[in-house]
Order: structure tokens, then C-alpha cells, then sequence
């Protein structure tokens, strides 16, 4: 395990960019399996405008994780790459609001 957090502390372009696509990736996840279980008990929710609600919504960790990094370690490659996914994730949500 501390290697793990160990590699997690490397100030570098390729593990921002990792870091930045996994954290909302798994964020939504969770959040997509929560709104399917309330649905699938209740049958309530329209999931047709869920989806970019719950993009622009895993992009919170995001900003989180590049406070952390910017910051308190001062980590301006990771920061950068956690930034240019944080600005794509952004970028899809715009599309998919346009083009729906």
C-alpha cells in the first residue's frame, strides 16, 4: 500500500492525467448506481437529463484533488493534467447539452 501512495506523490503530466480520469470516473459510477437503484424501486426519475447532471457532478473530486495538489504540495505537471481532464470532462458536457 505505500507503494501505491508513493507513486500517487510523483509530480508528472501522465499520473494528473490518470488521477483526473479515475477519481470522476469512479464518482460516476457511484452516483449512476444510486440513481439506478432509487429508479429501479421507485420508477420515478427520467434518466434522459440525469447523465450530464451526474458528469458535471463527478467533476467535484476533481477540483478537490487539484486544490490538493497545486497547493499543499505544489505539484504543477499533476495539477495540469488533473486540469486538462477536469476542462475535457467539462468540454463533453457542453456537447452533450448542446446537442440535447
Amino acid at each position: 500500500m505505500g507503494n501505491f501512495v508513493d507513486k500517487l506523490r510523483k509530480d508528472s503530466m501522465p499520473m494528473g492525467l490518470f488521477i483526473g480520469f479515475i477519481c470522476p470516473a469512479i464518482c460516476f459510477g457511484l452516483l449512476y448506481a444510486i440513481i439506478t437503484l432509487v429508479q429501479h424501486q421507485t420508477g420515478a426519475l427520467n434518466m434522459d437529463r440525469m447523465i450530464q447532471k451526474l458528469i458535471l457532478l463527478s467533476v467535484i473530486p476533481n477540483v478537490l484533488l487539484l486544490r490538493y495538489y497545486l497547493v499543499k504540495l505544489k505539484y504543477d505537471l499533476t495539477g495540469r493534467g488533473i486540469l486538462l481532464i477536469t476542462f475535457a470532462i467539462a468540454l463533453l458536457f457542453a456537447v452533450l447539452e448542446i446537442a440535447l
